[in-house]
């Protein structure tokens, strides 16, 4: 039975440079039993094969015309989606900042119209607009910034953003 693997995944590596070099050259490289080299292809496996011979694995599917390498591809791939995952609260944070930024920046732009000497009921109108805009972005900002308050009171936890304990 043929089993999905997910590319860009340890399980893809092996399982592309197996395809490239044969069970046997990876069985030789890093010297373990064919059971567990195959075992490294399962996508539920948690283990991967160390540093070093992964290194190994990607020069010799390499010198045997395979593109890219695997492992290499795999390890930079899964940094990126970590990091990612790890950043988007604070990327997230950053936008609503800038959106709240904008919107108060315009309410008291509009509210600063409503005291000049030829300002009109349209001008105070326009003003309470911008502020009720303003205020819903503050207020998304607010319940955005909740999420990087501490979970309890001895300011233990980390619920959201990226604090460290």
């Amino acid at each position: 039975m043929t089993q999905l693997r997910a590319p860009r995944t340890y399980p893809d590596a092996i399982t592309r440079i197996a395809g490239v070099i044969g069970w046997d050259k990876v069985k030789q490289i890093t010297g373990r039993a064919e059971r567990s080299v195959r075992y490294w292809s399962q996508p539920n496996c948690k283990t991967v094969p160390p540093i070093d011979q992964a290194q190994a694995l990607d020069a010799a599917y390499i010198a045997e015309g395979g593109q890219g390498a695997p492992f290499f591809d795999a390890f930079e791939f899964q940094l990126g989606l970590q990091v990612q995952r790890e950043t988007a609260c604070t990327r997230e944070l950053l936008d609503k900042i800038a959106i709240a930024t904008k919107e108060c920046g315009d309410a008291l732009s509009a509210a600063m119209a409503v005291v000049s000497t030829n300002a009109s009921p349209l001008s105070a109108h326009r003003a309470f607009a911008e502020a009720e805009e303003a205020d819903r972005a503050m207020n998304a900002l607010m319940r955005l910034l909740s999420s990087f308050l501490p979970s309890d009171v001895s300011g233990v936890g980390n619920n959201g953003g990226n604090q460290s304990d």
